[in-house]
């Protein structure tokens, strides 16, 4: 699925507007002060699609007019809507859409900074809602809205995959779940639709407040994966009005194992629009810590995975996938790495879904990962877009208050690459490289240093850079070296190859296969102070949960913070 062309010829402050989408990448980015439109688009899209998938010839439409064009499967459809005509592929006057490929699904996430894109998927979730409760409905919505109360929901379907789901193992690598229960704890409450009247467990038709249609059908299959003996009464809370199922997950799996991901997914989440989820849970353990709720993590390390999640729960089905100011809540740290995931994300997912990404964060943009990004500006003459360099649009967003430094910093890789010979070191910042020169000199002054020293702007980056094999292939037989902080950035290095040093002092380091490439930690001495901020008694490291830069290798050292500043 890849969006070609759109043109809207007034809605809001888009007037006459049109953008084009080339080549085969599959994210784009709209970037742009506040009120530069770029939230409108997302929002037109939304009504663009609407009208198209719920196409009434003798409606009033959306209310202006359109133009898309968008490719499946190699075949490109061409819709346009003016002055009240629907035309296909230059096919005027049509009275339905009839066989024409269309995206199976439209996926938007929503974070609460636009109430207008939530009162737009609110709507079509009304319309969804009340045909989910007639006997012949199915499952099938094309509109997605995964907003926040979807967080819980979203880290339990991708827990309920196969072990070795790609998404599930993402999702546990990046959030640090060890282990999971093997029970899960769905919580239903009294629907809308049930009115205040009284409902008699004990009889078939009134069991789940009188459920019909697929949501009741769905509600019976989970019933079959309870882990123990039950009987209607012993499911139903009288006094709370409250249903509690626990499903033992390898049942579940069983018997869902020829399901679909998203079929799972949407199982779950009709059940949310008919208002009868109230809650769901797995125990998990991080890092030998059992918690019991999900609402442990916090938004910046969901909103670290759910691109990924959702590509590939969606994989099999042509999407498009609009993302309004998904950063709008982050930490500056979270903003600059909320795009690690894409590097993530399959051959498989990407070909089957086109990204659209609104956002007015320079850390994010800022962020090294190849995109499409559009700079949407405003004026009296309405909306228009450009795609300039990373660092004009770095330098717009932040009022010049930030300078972009990746450029800097592939430069001065490629020029170390290309004007020596010897092994290098990659460090994730400019003052790593800083702190490892001054201690070569001052251990070994009369030696020049046998490798080079060369910053990778950050962890990210420098994960990126290890992992690519154009790397290797063009420098063969050459040793390289990444030296990470025992921090965060564990995620990323724990990525890079197999362990060939499990001490701690002595770096912690990885090996890439059938080349010299080797990813180490900060080591950390064992009488240092801070040992216990990155090992436990038992021996097992705090992974992701560490806090020892290499800063921290001087804590304690007399006149170090003097030191320290001067470098």
């Amino acid at each position: 699925m890849r969006l070609r062309s759109v043109w809207i010829s007034q809605y809001k402050n888009l007037r006459n507007f049109s953008i084009a989408f080339d080549g085969d990448g599959f994210i784009d980015i709209f970037v742009g002060k506040n009120g530069s439109g770029k939230s409108n688009f997302l929002e037109a899209m939304i009504e663009i699609f609407d009208h198209v998938f719920g196409f009434d010839p003798d409606a009033v439409g959306p209310g202006f007019d359109y133009a898309i064009s968008f490719e499946i499967s190699g075949t490109e459809t061409r819709i346009e809507w003016r002055d009240g005509l629907l035309s296909i592929n230059d096919d005027a006057g049509r009275r339905t859409i009839g066989t024409t490929p269309l995206p199976d699904n439209v996926l938007v996430y929503y974070s609460g900074q636009n109430g207008n894109v939530a009162a737009l998927v609110a709507r079509y979730e009304d319309r969804y809602r009340r045909r989910l409760r007639r006997a012949d409905a199915t499952m099938i919505s094309r509109f997605v809205g995964i907003g926040p109360a979807c967080k819980k929901l979203l880290i339990v379907v991708l827990i309920l995959l196969p072990e070795d789901n790609l998404a599930r193992r993402y999702l546990c690598q990046k959030l640090g779940i060890l282990s999971n229960s093997r029970i899960v704890r769905i919580m239903l409450k009294r629907p809308e639709f049930a009115g205040t009247g009284d409902f008699d467990p004990f009889e078939n038709k009134q069991l789940f407040w009188g459920a019909t249609g697929v949501v009741r059908s769905f509600l019976d299959q989970l019933v079959t994966c309870l882990e123990s003996d039950f009987t209607p009464g012993t499911l139903y809370d009288r006094e709370k009005d409250r249903y509690v199922l626990e499903c033992n997950l390898d049942t579940f799996r069983e018997k869902y194992g020829d399901l679909t991901s998203e079929t799972i997914f949407r199982s779950f989440d009709a059940l949310r629009i008919v208002g009868m989820l109230d809650d769901i849970g797995i125990r998990i353990a991080l890092d030998g810590l059992e918690i019991s709720e999900l609402n442990h993590f916090s938004d910046g390390q969901f909103q670290s995975v759910y691109v990924f999640a959702v590509s590939e729960l969606f994989k099999q089905r042509n999407c498009l996938t609009l993302l309004d100011e998904p950063d709008a809540f982050l930490h500056p740290e979270w903003q600059f790495n909320f795009l690690d995931q894409v590097s993530a994300i399959s051959a498989e997912a990407a070909q089957t879904n086109h990204i659209l990404l609104s956002s007015h964060s320079a850390s994010t943009v800022a962020a090294p990962c190849d995109n499409r990004i559009h700079l949407f500006s405003s004026s009296a003459a309405g909306v228009t877009t450009d795609k300039p360099d990373k660092s004009t649009i770095v330098h717009s967003l932040s009022a010049g208050l930030i300078t972009f430094s990746e450029m800097e910093a592939r430069l001065s890789i490629d020029f170390v690459l290309t004007n020596t010979t010897g092994p290098v070191l990659f460090t994730e910042g400019i003052s790593d490289v800083a702190i490892l020169e001054t201690a070569w000199r001052k251990l070994y002054a009369d030696m020049s240093c046998p490798f080079e020293i060369v910053q990778a702007f950050d962890c990210s980056f420098l994960r990126n850079l290890m992992k690519r094999q154009t790397l290797y292939d063009g420098h063969p037989g050459r040793k390289f070296f990444a030296l990470f902080d025992f921090d965060g950035a564990y995620s990323d290095w724990v990525q890079l190859g197999n362990e060939i040093e499990a001490d701690v002092a002595r770096c912690l380091t990885r090996q890439r296969a059938n080349c010299q490439s080797y990813a180490m930690l900060v080591p950390v001495a064992a009488t240092h102070a801070l040992r216990n901020q990155v090992i436990r008694p038992d021996g097992q490291v705090f992974g992701a949960q560490a806090r020892f830069a290499i800063e921290s290798l001087f804590y304690g050292v007399p006149g170090s913070k003097t030191t320290l500043r001067l470098i």
